[in-house]
């Protein structure tokens, strides 16, 4: 292995037993559990109060207006650190909640944290797969190649030389994020009281994060999404994902295949810093920034509207440049998963958009919409489309773009959803997160790209794929079934509803008492008024009536008696207790 300061530990850790197995330790060790996620929850408690009280509540106090509530937000959640800092990179693209200042501000959040010691991974690493480290790996790296708040990765080889990239959880940052996620809970609760957020309410915002958090910290889940990528994109020369190796992957281990490449936020950090030495040998390797950007695009395209499984954190550092531009992905922590009608639905609303037709794309747009009480849709549908309309102008005029909250038009929608108050799918919200984190790398990459232009040859290509396709022998084969059998299903469908005496007769019973007591009632009514009708004048009460109009209210009166008969002989026909009973048994008779 080389060396390193971290080189080759002694080993103060053994896999040990579980703690607590056998009948009387069980009960003892749930009780240190639930005693240890108190105190946990508890002192995490004090130290998100802490930090609220330092950066925000003191600062309101005194009315210091510099920094901003949007910086001093940004400070707090950066020295609460962990969950808090994904919290915080989550709410920076739901510019649909927050203003936008604060959410361009909680872009710049920084994931800063020390990576865990050499003997903390190797206990981590040996627990895991149950076998001394020396005998997994032919070599490790024990400098880490990334850290994050919730595992670090290091380079290593296995025992045939194969480049992997291993990816350590940290110790014990399970409880800490868990006590995090219920301090939010709380919080959401009580923001929720107050109406801060209206629409959407704060607790579905943190339920549906806490749901992305809980996946991320089974890294056998994040496997997962890396092999259906992989999968997807087997055949593509212009995106690669890492093989996933199965047998040195667990719960708090995930073994990939190395992707050795130039990181995107690199290039990215080059372009800002005119780096023009890093530039030029960046040029010599045969890379253009354009290209790059014009691959990033494609494949983002490819993940969403062919397969509706996509990367939903594309983030610069997640991106590597590999030879001949082919673009590499890694932590697939967060990915989107769309069923079929919503790809459709999104695909739609995109061509529709890009063809000019914007009224019909904000019609599907709304689709992923709730309206709150305080929602004018027509108002609302008004905004959106001028918004729209003037970004397909702008593009015309100038297709040039500098900052994200001028150019990129999803920001604008976002905030125009917060301001009429209405909530977004959390299908959408993922697909608008990995569209608004590529568009905006994409700018940075290259400030002249013409995203539209990239869009409409996509959807023609995609056109033609799948119109090849259908022309297939096999898959119009395979159309013709599954025709067929969405045919069937209809049927069976009401065949089903025919079929269900059960529920029918309820229905049935009801109405029929319902109608007889309303038809007696209205008898009655009728009998009445022909009766006082016909009767004289001075007993009745009435006004007097001529001999035309009086015959007149009793044929009425006839011909509503009769109608009222039938319907009685109508409704008798729908069956009875014991009739329902027989049906149940047959319902075939059911007619």
């Amino acid at each position: 292995m080389p060396a390193s300061p971290h080189n080759s530990p002694p080993l103060p850790f053994r896999a040990e037993p579980v703690e607590g197995t056998g009948p009387v330790a069980e009960p003892c060790a749930a009780a240190r559990a639930d005693t240890g996620r108190a105190t946990g929850t508890a002192r995490r408690a004090l130290q998100v109060l802490g930090a609220a009280w330092k950066h925000l509540f003191v600062p309101w106090l005194l009315r210091r207006r510099v920094p901003g509530r949007a910086e001093r937000a940004q400070v707090a959640l950066e020295n609460l650190g962990g969950t808090w800092i994904k919290l915080g990179q989550a709410l920076a693209l739901r510019f649909d909640l927050l203003p936008a200042d604060y959410c361009l501000q909680l872009f710049q959040l920084l994931n800063q944290v020390r990576p865990i010691s050499a003997a903390a991974v190797r206990h981590t690493i040996e627990q895991e797969l149950q076998r001394p480290l020396e005998t997994l790996f032919r070599t490790f790296d024990w400098e880490p190649v990334a850290a994050a708040s919730i595992g670090q990765v290091h380079r290593a080889e296995l025992p045939d030389g194969t480049a992997v990239a291993v990816k350590i959880q940290r110790p014990g940052i399970r409880d800490l994020v868990r006590a995090d996620l219920r301090l939010m809970g709380w919080l959401a609760v009580a923001t929720d009281a107050v109406f801060f957020f209206a629409r959407p309410r704060a607790g579905e915002l943190v339920r549906e994060f806490a749901r992305w958090t809980e996946e991320e910290l089974d890294y056998r889940m994040e496997a997962r999404h890396a092999a259906v990528l992989r999968e997807n994109a087997a055949d593509d020369p212009l995106e690669r994902n890492p093989r996933v190796y199965d047998a040195y992957t667990t719960p708090r281990i995930l073994t990939l295949e190395y992707l050795s490449g130039i990181p995107v936020i690199d290039i990215i950090s080059a372009i800002r810093h005119r780096d023009a030495a890093f530039l030029a040998d960046l040029a010599a390797k045969g890379h253009d920034p354009r290209r790059i950007a014009s691959r990033i695009v494609w494949n983002a395209l490819n993940q969403i509207y062919r397969f509706g499984y996509f990367h939903a954190d594309p983030h610069p550092a997640n991106l590597i440049v590999l030879p001949g531009d082919v673009i590499g992905y890694v932590d697939f922590g967060i990915v989107g998963k769309l069923d079929a009608r919503t790809t459709d639905s999104l695909r739609y609303f995109a061509q529709c958009l890009f063809a000019g037709d914007v009224a019909t794309a904000v019609d599907e747009f709304m689709r992923f919409l709730t309206p709150s009480h305080r929602t004018d849709l027509a108002a609302a549908h008004r905004d959106l489309v001028e918004t729209l309309k003037n970004y397909l102008e702008s593009q015309r005029v100038d297709p040039s773009g500098h900052a994200p909250s001028e150019d990129i038009f999803e920001i604008e929608m976002l905030a125009l959803v917060r301001q009429h108050a209405m909530a977004l799918a959390p299908d959408a919200v993922r697909y608008l997160k990995a569209v608004l984190t590529a568009e905006a790398m994409v700018k940075e990459l290259d400030p002249d790209f013409d995203l539209r232009a990239h869009e409409n040859r996509f959807f023609r290509r995609l056109m033609q794929l799948e119109l090849s396709e259908r022309l297939n022998v096999g898959s119009a084969a395979q159309w013709l079934l599954d025709a067929r059998f969405r045919v069937d299903r209809i049927f069976e469908s009401l065949e089903r509803v025919r079929e269900t005496p059960g529920q029918l007769v309820t229905v049935a019973r009801r109405v029929r008492r319902r109608v007889q007591v309303l038809s007696l009632l209205t008898i009655a009514g009728w009998v009445t008024v022909l009766g006082a009708l016909w009767a004289s004048p001075a007993r009745s009460g009435l006004p007097v009536f001529g001999p035309g109009w009086r015959w007149l209210g009793v044929a009425v009166g006839l011909v509503s008696l009769v109608l009222l008969g039938l319907s009685i002989l109508q409704v008798r026909r729908l069956p009875n207790a014991h009739q329902a009973q027989h049906l149940d048994r047959y319902p075939h008779r059911l007619r």
